[in-house]
């Protein structure tokens, strides 16, 4: 923040806080004495109402009421209060603002004392809402005959305490502009005098903030509103070099040197782009695009990226984790399983029970392993491709290997990972897809001719959506934080040059064909 804005903010905040303290001062005082000069007005105008002679009269003769209400309401008027409300000693109105409360009983529970003789000021709630009421008796010939009541609306009052208000506070925010532009005339004379900091500051700053950008694992660009490149860290450089962009970028404009680059439209659209694929010349590179705006203004935009293929490696790393998890808890969640019955039939003694159903257990699982094993190779498949087994007899679903499936043991750590990754999400997806049909069947084929193909059949429902939409990031129509398998299988494919095919698998269910064609 510069030195100007803080002197600024400084005073401003000061201003703002005397102004404030003495808001809340004068405030409080100048409530209390609209309230008092309203009350002291009512107070006035009800003793002159209760003095004059020709209401007096009026009130003890019942054929001159109507010209009690004409008085009454010329002086309210006059007198510009909310209501004068005229009563007998029964408390009855002969006066008010609206005729028909006329004849009515006084509300408000506060007029006792005023036909009692007293004169006093209350705040009370009566026909017309809660008002500040000034009380006083109507004497005729030394004998109390009434009396009368003038008030003002509590709206009222507090409408003229706000108006006062606003001009205190309009006066402040007067004095308060003053100060910010004596503060902007004399930070600009400090400012010129000091030009922001200290030399050694400056120097400081500038070589934390150039070993932050060379320190990060991320290429870092910077560029000027103009397009011309300031800051390239290390990272940048390197990743530049493999798609053969070498030597000082700095000082260069940036559409020159960088292809297929959009800082400057991120310039001058001021819109962040994230997670944004762009290619440089040989090298995907996943990117963020920043404006940079300073006091309001666009001086520029930054970019940090990263080799797509690196990202995508660690992704894949990161698959194959989560997959072997998976199995290993699919493994050991039918072992549970498994151990249950064996505990329930040693403690019912049913040993016979028991050496039948634990040679059955090792009969199958034999079975099932020298069958999968003589067509796949690679102990880590092998054990996936057992684990998406036992899941399959949970969810009741059958779950068949082709017969000419073929597994290498796969040395290369990438494409085992690609292929865990593209048979897991589709054997999940197949299972999921044949729940509610009446054959569960899932089929999976997995061989090597001039490449690999992979193909998973089921019996589920089929694809009703385009099938470019369902490979796209994010999309599902199974809720949210979906979506992401089929389009981690489309960048497989995409990364081994392949193919990706969907069919429907007549009379019911989807066939997903894929091909990979390793490096």
């Amino acid at each position: 923040m510069h030195l100007r804005t803080k002197l600024i903010l400084l005073v401003a905040l000061t201003w703002l806080l005397s102004a404030s303290v003495m808001y809340l001062l004068l405030s409080s005082n100048e409530n209390k004495y609209v309230k008092e000069e309203v009350a002291n007005r009512a107070r006035s105008i009800t003793k002159i109402v209760a003095l004059l002679p020709e209401l007096q009269n009026w009130i003890i003769d019942p054929d001159k009421h109507e010209q009690v209400q004409e008085m009454t309401e010329t002086l309210r008027k006059e007198t510009n209060v909310d209501f004068i409300v005229v009563f007998n000693n029964d408390g009855i109105r002969l006066s008010h603002p609206n005729v028909k409360n006329i004849g009515k009983h006084i509300e408000g529970n506060d007029e006792l004392n005023a036909l009692n003789g007293k004169e006093y000021i209350s705040v009370a709630k009566g026909s017309l809402g809660e008002s500040i009421r000034a009380f006083s008796p109507i004497y005729k010939d030394g004998k109390q005959i009434g009396a009368v009541v003038t008030g003002v609306s509590m709206n009222a009052v507090e409408a003229a305490i706000q108006r006062r208000n606003m001009q205190m506070l309009g006066g402040g925010m007067l004095v308060l502009c003053i100060g910010i532009v004596l503060t902007v005339v004399v930070s600009r004379k400090i400012k010129n005098s000091l030009l922001d900091m200290e030399p050694q500051e400056l120097a400081r700053i500038t070589v934390e903030r150039n070993a932050v950008i060379q320190s990060v694992h991320e290429g870092v660009i910077v560029i000027d509103k103009n397009g011309y490149l300031q800051i390239v860290n290390e990272e940048a450089k390197r990743i530049f070099a493999k798609g053969g962009i070498t030597g000082n970028l700095v000082g260069c404009l940036a559409a020159d040197v960088i292809p297929h680059t959009r800082m400057m439209d991120i310039v001058q659209s001021g819109k962040v782009e994230l997670n944004q694929e762009q290619k440089i010349n040989t090298v995907v590179i996943l990117t963020n695009r920043v404006p940079l705006i300073v006091e309001g203004e666009i001086v520029g935009a930054i970019a940090t990226f990263r080799d797509f293929k690196e990202i995508w490696e660690l992704s894949e790393e990161l698959t194959g984790v989560k997959n072997y998890i998976e199995a290993l808890r699919v493994r050991a969640h039918e072992y549970r399983n498994t151990l249950h019955v064996i505990n329930g039939l040693v403690a019912n003694r049913e040993y016979n029970k028991l050496k039948e159903y634990i040679q059955s257990l090792a009969l199958t699982d034999a079975t099932e392993f020298e069958e999968i094993s003589r067509q796949v190779k690679d102990p880590v498949i092998l054990s996936f491709l057992q684990s998406k087994r036992s899941r399959s007899r949970e969810l009741n679903t059958e779950l068949i290997f082709d017969s000419n499936m073929k597994i290498p043991n796969i040395k290369k750590l990438e494409f085992r990972n690609a292929i865990i990754t593209i048979l897991g999400n589709l054997i999940d997806n197949a299972m999921e897809a044949v729940q509610l049909s009446e054959k569960k069947q899932v089929k999976v084929n997995v061989y090597q001719s001039d490449g690999w193909y992979i193909e998973v059949i089921d019996t589920g429902c089929g694809i009703q959506d385009d099938v470019k939409k369902i490979l796209q990031k994010g999309y599902s129509t199974k809720g949210k934080n979906r979506g992401l398998g089929l389009y981690l299988i489309a960048k497989i494919v995409y990364r081994f040059n392949g193919k990706l095919g969907i069919q429907p698998n007549l009379p019911q269910g989807t066939i997903f064909s894929i091909y990979l064609h390793p490096e």
